[in-house]
């Protein structure tokens, strides 16, 4: 077998892996548990883990301050149209950033925690098999993507901005020293940006 005979399989049995993780969750009992773990995981999150911050946090600056359990909690809807026929691309498209992006930020986070401190506590190891779980939810959503120009800048301006809130108005998780703050700073905004150009060409290529 040739190199690109190899790639070529190893990218169809990529993508297969994909639509079947897709249909999986489009059948109807799982999707329901997927909505029923995520309404909880969200309280959760909400209560216990960003409760006293809420309470520190003036209420116009609430829904910048619990990202992951936000997201999580918003997974519900599009889900819930989707499986109803009256699938909201815009929609699909703001969770699927959210989810990817406050995800991605989490396990990115336990990462260098574990690297630093060989600390694999229970509550790392679930925070970090959890969101990964809102990483696929966000690629599952991408498969319902119709890409249009407000919908880049709608979803691009509010995922900047989140980002501008969090590292220059100070909102963004506590974090402890052992975790080095730019680095998690940097690598967010990157994401940020890996999905604007993403967007941007969705968007260029559905016009043409």
């Amino acid at each position: 077998m040739s190199q690109m005979e190899a790639i070529s399989r190893q990218q169809a049995g990529a993508l297969g892996a994909y639509w079947r993780m897709r249909d999986l969750v489009l059948y109807r009992p799982v999707a329901i548990f997927i909505i029923l773990c995520n309404l909880i995981g969200s309280v959760w999150g909400f209560i216990f883990w960003y409760g006293q911050t809420l309470l520190q946090t003036p209420w116009y600056m609430w829904v910048f301050v619990p990202d992951c359990p936000l997201y999580a909690l918003l997974f519900v809807i599009p889900l819930a149209l989707i499986l109803l026929g009256r699938s909201r691309p815009w929609i699909n498209a703001l969770v699927a950033v959210g989810l990817v992006k406050y995800g991605i930020w989490t396990v990115f986070y336990w990462v260098v925690y574990w690297s630093r401190t060989a600390d694999f506590n229970f509550m790392s190891i679930a925070m970090t098999l959890t969101h990964t779980g809102m990483i696929l939810e966000g690629l599952f959503l991408l498969s319902f993507l119709r890409m249009d120009w407000p919908t880049v800048l709608g979803v691009g301006g509010w995922f900047l901005l989140n980002d501008w809130v969090d590292y220059r108005l100070g909102y963004h998780p506590s974090i402890p020293w052992q975790v080095p703050l730019a680095w998690m700073q940097w690598h967010t905004v990157a994401v940020t940006m890996v999905f604007i150009f993403l967007y941007v060409a969705m968007a260029s290529r559905r016009r043409t």
